[in-house]
């Protein structure tokens, strides 16, 4: 059956149809770019995090955009880190090993080793999506870091930038906010 249009005479403002179109729609509200679902083992301390990092972001921003901008500095500081090693046959600089030395090399603090984990879903930009599996991709080529791992590095990533600059007080959309991301 096919919709009829609001003009026609056979379409009445008290039907069924017209009332729902009004009537808000329940659960998640809609974003211009649909999101999927990326399965990730967090630990209770980075879920609490990623919770209060929410804070340190101009008020447009919302928390179901904190995984795309996590990503978006892991992003950018591997492509940073690719960048300084250019000119060898290298992606990733000899003096990094493993994944703590990553940690160490940008200043940040380890993650526990023993910490309980547990499997959550993470909504992600498909473009971040596929950020996300290049930037495992490398880390598991190098290090075999799962991508669990890979976005723990992230949020690590992310929570230092935060920290570094304040953009709570700022007007800034999520796509400005990532180009200065981008940027570092």
């Amino acid at each position: 059956m096919s919709k009829k249009k609001a003009g026609s005479s056979k379409y009445h403002s008290s039907t069924m149809a017209a009332l729902l179109e009004e009537k808000p729609k329940r659960g998640r509200p809609r974003h211009a770019v649909s999101r999927q679902n990326v399965y990730v083992a967090l630990r209770p301390d980075e879920k609490e995090l990623m919770k209060r990092l929410i804070r340190y972001l101009p008020a447009q921003i919302k928390r179901a955009d904190l995984a795309d901008l996590a990503i978006t500095v892991l992003t950018s500081r591997l492509e940073a880190l690719r960048r300084a090693v250019a000119g060898r046959s290298r992606e990733i600089p000899e003096g990094v090993t493993d994944l703590d030395s990553l940690y160490l090399l940008w200043d940040l603090s380890l993650p526990p080793r023993e910490a309980e984990e547990k499997w959550t879903s993470i909504r992600v930009s498909p473009q971040q999506v596929i950020e996300l599996g290049r930037a495992h991709g490398a880390l598991n080529a190098a290090f075999g870091a799962s991508r669990s791992q890979t976005f723990s590095l992230a949020l690590s990533l992310l929570t230092q930038y935060l920290e570094h600059n304040l953009l709570s007080d700022m007007e800034l959309s999520l796509a400005e906010v990532r180009a200065q991301m981008m940027e570092i």
